[in-house]
């Protein structure tokens, strides 16, 4: 290996002097010996962990100090001298006591021989502390997303005038109390989400970060990386040093997985593991990490019947469905939307600026609307109404302008009722998927969107019901 002259070549100069600034600072010792175990190069940190000084070691080999100075139980570097391979060990030097950490590398010359080893070493005293202050900075992190996510003032968001909320949200504080798996039910912007974070911030957990993940959101492979994490090189384009995953960074937290009857079989399979058992595998890695989450899954689908039909195991099921929040649709708790209107009244105000307020007339049309959109169209509604609105009073025909806006859904197609039950429903679904296609101008993802279903269950309910695919188009997954 021929070298610069640092004499004549001021940038080598510079490079060599980085160089020692960077070894020197490294956390914990570093080494370099050469094929036949003689230091070449020892830092500060080798010199202390070893308590012998640069001077000394330089007229040494690793072999003098495993016998004659700090005596070592083993030492990583002579195996590598010996098998020419990597090799990680936890060695004892019997002088002072320490418990060694040491990795050894092998570096090969042009010819193809051994050349130089060079050995990085950790007190495992002090590498315990390095890790404990990763930890408290992770545990900040946590800190930050939970104040971001104000899980603490959930319980205050959730408005409950009727009956049928109040008893829910007694339940959902009554089930906080333990972990088991929690499935709430729902229609979709009936809120499922805010009960999830209500019965984590009801928990022993409440202290602890709240993930939500849309299972309808990603194509599989990148949701499973966003699940469970990958290690480095496993995927092109990944991040350099690979990614932690959901699951592992909630850990003693709660995970929300949201439209869990979109999460295709292959990942069933793996949520599964770690209900049971705590147990997850990063991608490309075969270690075992334990995390310890509370899961809380939603969706709009019935899931039993998703088991019948095969698209959803029946063992995941069982394992969700321990705990059932059955969140009931707007127009069936209608003493909640006078509340609701007024809450987010009172909150777009503060956002724009303004002071209006909803008139009498206004408020009771919309308790007599029936809110397909359910909480998340009410909200919806209310801050247009407050945008368009020229005047303070918003008045009835401000919610006819928006009602006008809301897309009609197709009258319930008529089915023969001698029909068997099952025979009636697919002639129903049929009727239905082909009502709404049409309306839509055989545009499946409009009408995926308009029936509230992803599109991959839309391509699937049609191949098993015999109609033919409008577009030729692949659906997304």
């Amino acid at each position: 290996m021929e070298f610069p002259n640092l004499a004549t070549d001021p940038a080598a100069q510079r490079e060599y002097e980085l160089l020692k600034v960077l070894a020197e600072h490294y956390f914990g010792s570093m080494l370099i010996t050469d094929s036949k175990g003689r230091f070449l190069y020892v830092n500060d940190g080798c010199c202390k962990l070893l308590g012998i000084d640069r001077e000394t070691l330089l007229n040494l080999s690793i072999y003098d100090t495993l016998h004659d100075y700090c005596h070592a139980t083993s030492a990583s570097s002579i195996k590598t001298l010996e098998t020419k391979k990597e090799c990680l060990s936890n060695h004892t030097l019997q002088d002072s006591g320490k418990q060694v950490l040491a990795l050894s590398r092998p570096h090969f010359g042009p010819d193809g021989e051994l050349e130089y080893v060079p050995t990085y070493s950790w007190d495992e005293r002090e590498l315990y502390t390095l890790l404990e202050k990763f930890d408290q900075e992770r545990d900040n992190i946590r800190s930050v997303i939970r104040f971001m996510q104000g899980t603490d003032k959930t319980p205050d968001m959730l408005i409950a005038e009727s009956q049928s909320m109040r008893s829910l949200l007694e339940y959902a504080g009554h089930i906080a109390a333990v972990d088991s798996t929690v499935i709430i039910y729902g229609e979709s912007g009936s809120g499922k989400e805010m009960f999830a974070k209500y019965i984590h911030a009801k928990s022993g957990r409440a202290d602890q970060v709240f993930i939500p993940i849309n299972c309808a959101s990603l194509p599989p492979s990148l949701l499973e990386a966003e699940m469970f994490g990958y290690e480095k090189g496993t995927f092109t384009g990944g991040m350099k040093d690979g990614k932690i995953g959901l699951f592992e960074f909630a850990d003693k937290g709660t995970v929300f997985l949201d439209e869990i009857g979109e999460m295709p079989l292959e990942l069933q399979a793996k949520l599964l593991r770690i209900i049971e058992n705590g147990e997850i595998k990063r991608l490309g890695s075969n270690q075992i990490i334990k995390s310890d989450v509370r899961i809380i899954a939603a969706t709009n689908r019935n899931l039993a019947e998703m088991v019948r039909e095969k698209t959803f195991r029946a063992d995941l099921y069982y394992r969700l469905n321990v705990l059932v929040v059955n969140v009931p649709p707007l127009r069936e708790r209608t003493e909640d939307i006078r509340p609701l209107a007024e809450h987010f009244l009172k909150a777009f105000n503060k956002k724009y600026g303004y002071t209006k307020r909803l008139g009498p007339d206004t408020i009771q049309v919309m308790e007599q609307y029936d809110w397909p959109g359910n909480v998340r169209e009410l909200r919806n509604t209310v801050e247009r109404m407050i945008v368009e609105s020229k005047n303070t009073l918003i008045e009835l025909q401000s919610f006819r302008k928006v009602d006008t806006v809301v897309v009609e859904r197709p009258a319930p197609p008529a089915v023969d009722p001698s029909l068997p039950y099952q025979q009636a429903m697919d002639e129903y679904q049929r009727q239905y998927i082909t009502a709404v296609v049409d309306e839509c101008g055989g545009d499946l993802r409009r009408a995926a969107a308009r029936m509230e279903l992803h599109l991959s269950t839309l391509y699937r309910k049609m191949e098993k019901l015999g109609l033919p695919l409008h577009k030729e188009e692949s659906p997304e997954t």
